[in-house]
């Protein structure tokens, strides 16, 4: 008996919702005027709605894979969030705090430079010019944003 009555009150709550859905069809046709201001009014409601169905994202890289994009040099154009990936693995590198000072920059870069100079270490001199590369890369970035 119970699963009688809630099948029938099932179907009221579905004939109640198609009765209502049909009856703004039938207003939407009858005044044509209402129905262009709805398909409006969905549209404005979903234009900036991005459906995000058939995104293909890439895994991200925790060392942050700088060298395969473009040389970009004009900062504006790229994305805010790249750049604060590319702030935080310099400043990573740099072992700095997330508000850092000019003096800290400067001195942090000066040991490293010092630690990773190609002619201090003979034995890894590839090794060494590419981290040496990678430093000055780092302190050129940073420089702008230090305090």
């Amino acid at each position: 008996m119970e699963t009688l009555l809630t099948f029938i009150g099932l179907l009221v709550v579905v004939s109640i919702f198609f009765r209502f859905i049909g009856a703004i069809i039938i207003l939407l046709f009858r005044y044509p005027l209402l129905f262009l201001f709805a398909i409006l009014g969905i549209y404005f409601l979903f234009k900036n709605f991005r459906f995000k169905f058939y995104t293909y994202r890439t895994r991200n890289n925790p060392y942050g894979n700088y060298n395969n994009r473009s040389q970009n040099t004009n900062n504006s154009s790229q994305n805010y969030y790249d750049l604060r990936k590319k702030y935080d693995y310099y400043r990573n590198l740099f072992n700095l705090p997330e508000n850092f000072t000019k003096e800290e920059l400067k001195k942090k870069f000066r040991e490293l430079t010092k630690k990773y100079h190609p002619d201090k270490c003979p034995e890894n001199r590839k090794k060494c010019e590419e981290q040496f590369k990678k430093i000055n890369e780092a302190y050129e970035f940073l420089s702008k944003y230090a305090k």
